[in-house]
């Protein structure tokens, strides 16, 4: 084969090559555009607007132990995905919510009181141009269901806040728990957020106060009790008893629902009040009424409590804190009647926008109960009937909380590490120990300070919240965390500890 034979093979073969690729590119490209085209034609809409609620039910009257009905229309240039209704008795402080995705959804009011309910709607679509609230998107605004009481009442059905709303217990009444705790306690923190998380989801009708050893005042009411150890939970007046921290959320769960559907007579009770800012006094009104045909005898109390406790704090942040008695009496209401009282208190050395104030009738009747089940530490227990709760100041600013992650109290720490606890109950520092504060507000936290003593040691204004303290230091000392938020407010969280640093 001559030379010139082989390159004119060799550029036939190169152009058969380039042939064939051009035309499976053309068939590449063509399908590419094909699919292309299929897509553009099956792509769905693109989601631009914002869903708009075009109805709602609004301001309602209802009475007591009935179920009302929300009612409300929506639309979205391509579809509602989420729609919520949220829901609390004027006294709680937590919103419940459910699916009303179908355009209705019911509220369970309770029998056992004629306190009024809030709501507010939100809907959102699946682009997330939401959420869209009605009056309100976060509670701020919201209707009124204006509860009536009624004589007839029957037990009602409380929906508890589970996604679509299908879980429903039947609830008659409110239950009143109170919470026997204290500063220095390392087992005492975790049935504390058990209580605040339980009474936050909304799904159980309970209030519940914390009474601190601390506090003079608590220690009188825990001494009725015979109280043995801390933590003890007294369920509506010592109905159920729960000790300790080895307690389980669903022991709460069970023993709370047990209170709520018992039988009780039909005595209810309605709490306001008001804060004047010229005189600084609050004036509380309360009405309890008695809907049974005989007449009734119980004891009348009614607690006062910081929400957020800035006098009886130590290292974990308490709740409802008890600070004193408003009226703590017996009382006598005659069949089908109503009795009514007026009081005022001085708001001096209180922030009137973090107190609560509940009021519990206790039935007269009194049981053998016992602060260490079976049979230990027995005390004359008598059960709670009604209860109400409010806030003197509506979605008033509330200080901030503040809590001391580490150290732990009651633990010997190494270099900071929590080690184990100590035979003798203190909190003990070995070496360089970083303090970690946990702080929170429902507006904003602007600085965290530390102290050692009364000595200020450092000021952190971003998290995360902590210092290294590693100066010399050789015997007891306190700890303090003072947060600030952005209205100015401060709370202090402090424990004894006793620190070898060289």
């Amino acid at each position: 084969m001559t030379m010139k034979t082989f390159l004119k093979i060799a550029i036939l073969i190169l152009v058969s090559i380039l042939l064939v690729s051009s035309g499976y590119a053309l068939l590449f490209i063509g399908t590419t555009n094909q699919t292309n085209d299929n897509k553009e034609q099956t792509k769905e809409p693109i989601d631009t607007l914002s869903p708009i609620i075009t109805s709602i039910t609004g301001d309602a009257t209802a009475a007591s132990g009935s179920m009302i009905t929300i009612s409300t229309t929506f639309t979205d240039d391509v579809g509602v995905t989420s729609a919520k209704l949220y829901y609390k008795p004027t006294g709680a402080l937590a919103w419940s919510s459910k699916s009303i995705l179908s355009g209705t959804a019911g509220i369970s009011l309770p029998s056992d009181s004629n306190e009024s309910w809030y709501y507010y709607v939100t809907v959102d679509d699946a682009a997330g141009n939401g959420p869209v609230g009605d009056p309100s998107t976060d509670g701020s605004l919201y209707y009124i269901i204006t509860v009536i009481n009624n004589a007839s009442n029957t037990p009602d059905d409380n929906d508890s806040n589970g996604g679509a709303g299908n879980s429903t217990q039947n609830y008659s009444r409110f239950v009143f728990v109170e919470l026997g705790t204290k500063i220095v306690c390392s087992e005492c923190p975790k049935i504390s957020v058990i209580m605040n998380d339980l009474y936050k989801s909304g799904n159980y009708p309970f209030y519940y106060v914390s009474l601190p050893l601390d506090n003079p005042k608590a220690l009188e009411r825990l001494t009725e009790y015979n109280i043995l150890g801390y933590p003890t939970v007294y369920i509506d007046g010592g109905y159920k008893v729960l000790v300790g921290s080895k307690v389980q959320k669903s022991d709460f769960e069970k023993n709370i629902t047990s209170a709520a559907t018992r039988t009780t007579p039909k005595i209810f009770v309605n709490t306001t009040a008001h804060w004047n800012n010229q005189t600084n006094l609050i004036t509380v009104n309360i009405v309890a009424t008695n809907q049974e045909t005989s007449a009734y005898s119980g004891r009348l109390r009614v607690y006062i409590t910081e929400i957020i406790s800035t006098k009886w704090q130590g290292g974990t942040p308490q709740h409802f804190s008890f600070l004193d008695f408003l009226m703590n009496q017996d009382i006598q209401m005659p069949g089908i009647g109503d009795i009514s009282f007026t009081k005022t208190m001085n708001a001096s050395g209180l922030d009137p926008e973090d107190l609560m104030i509940f009021t519990v009738i206790f039935n007269a009747q009194k049981h053998t109960g016992y602060s260490q089940p079976p049979d230990k530490n027995p005390f004359e227990a008598q059960y709670v009937d009604a209860v109400s709760a409010t806030q003197v100041i509506q979605g008033g600013n509330l200080p901030p909380e503040v809590g001391i992650q580490n150290p732990l109290v009651k633990y010997f720490h190494r270099f900071g590490k929590p080690v184990r606890k100590t035979m003798t109950g203190k909190t003990v520092l070995l070496g360089r120990t970083t303090v970690v504060a946990s702080p929170h507000d429902d507006s904003k936290i602007v600085k965290v300070e530390f102290y050692v003593n009364t000595k200020l040691m450092a000021t952190v204004t971003q998290e995360p919240y902590e210092w290294s303290w590693h100066t010399f230091t050789m015997g007891k000392r306190t700890i303090t965390v003072k947060a600030y938020d952005d209205t100015g407010k401060a709370t202090v969280a402090s424990i004894a500890v006793t620190a070898f640093m060289l």
